[in-house]
């Protein structure tokens, strides 16, 4: 079983191949477990929450589970563990001023963002906050 840092960094790499995206994504995972009663109490919780992230179970994802990482794929692996025990740590500061969601806008476009602020964008997501 993989630690918290292991967990996070195998859902960003599910989600995304940029640094200021990881950096993001993990920002919102922390700032959902800061609302147990809305996102559930653990990281886990938080990562394995029935349609949230959708590269939980995915190629992705299952490439890292199965140790199938190209050299390049490996180094981006790595940089994610250390982001993912940054933002855990609270060394690396929370970019989307609280954002709870996130949204790829060339791939969706998600009913709940209209009622949400928009705080962040990356090249890749918008967020939100709830």
């Amino acid at each position: 079983m993989a630690n918290e840092t292991q967990l996070l960094a195998n859902l960003l790499f599910s989600e995304t191949k940029d640094v200021d995206d990881a950096k993001a994504i993990a920002s919102v995972v922390v700032n959902r477990m800061k609302r147990p009663e809305r996102f559930g109490q653990t990281l886990e919780d938080v990562v394995f929450a029935p349609k949230q992230f959708s590269g939980v179970g995915g190629n992705e994802w299952n490439k890292i589970i199965s140790g199938k990482l190209t050299k390049d794929e490996e180094d981006i692996y790595k940089h994610f563990l250390a982001i993912s025990s940054g933002v855990l740590k609270g060394t690396i500061q929370d970019d989307t001023k609280g954002a709870d969601h996130y949204f790829n806008p060339k791939l969706a476009h998600p009913s709940w963002a209209k009622k949400m602020k928009k705080t962040y964008t990356t090249d890749y997501h918008n967020y939100y906050k709830e």
